[in-house]
């Protein structure tokens, strides 16, 4: 399954706890990648500085631990092709306004502990707001881009094959190939 694939079903499975610019964005990458239209572009939708706070914000929503984090994942590369090609300008916009609020304090100056202060005080606002905010498109497309990433993937679930191994048997004439439960 490539990521696209993923990417959809992950919008039917959680179709209801995503915003409705974050399902908007999915479907117009859906529409895109169909087409084809779907293309590295040059240029970027952010500043370097405003890049490297977007990093540092997807790390301390899924930290490197003993399995990889955003980083990892590449969610940060993710997010920037998913706002710049896929979320209408209105939702640009307010992600870009809380990524420039927080290069105004100075979140990359700031201790770790300060830095996850600060983006506590901003999921309590949120929490208030009943528009879209930038964490909110933050924290899905985090969540998004880590979880229908191969590294996330591999890193938070684990496949469990059946138990035994499969051997070719000859089924006679009028055998049953299934049974369930006891036969008595």
């Amino acid at each position: 399954m490539n990521r696209r694939e993923a990417v959809t079903r992950v919008a039917w499975i959680l179709g209801g706890t995503f915003s409705a610019p974050t399902l908007q964005a999915m479907s117009r990458w859906e529409e895109l990648a169909t087409k084809g239209k779907l293309q590295p572009q040059a240029g970027s939708f952010l500043t370097e500085t405003q890049q490297a706070i977007v990093a540092r914000v997807t790390e301390l929503i899924i930290p490197k631990t003993d399995t990889p984090g955003a980083l990892d994942a590449g969610v940060p590369d993710f997010m920037e092709v998913m706002l710049r090609d896929c979320y209408k300008k209105p939702a640009q916009d307010t992600f870009l306004a809380g990524v420039v609020d927080l290069e105004r304090k100075g979140f990359l100056n700031l201790p770790p502990d300060q830095q996850t202060t600060t983006l506590k005080q901003i999921e309590t606002e949120a929490q208030k707001s009943t528009s879209p905010t930038f964490w909110l498109i933050t924290k899905e497309l985090t969540l998004l881009g880590y979880f229908t990433s191969e590294v996330g993937v591999k890193a938070s679930f684990d496949y469990q094959p059946i138990p035994g191994r499969f051997e070719a048997i000859k089924i006679k004439p009028g055998q049953k190939d299934f049974m369930y439960g006891n036969q008595a």
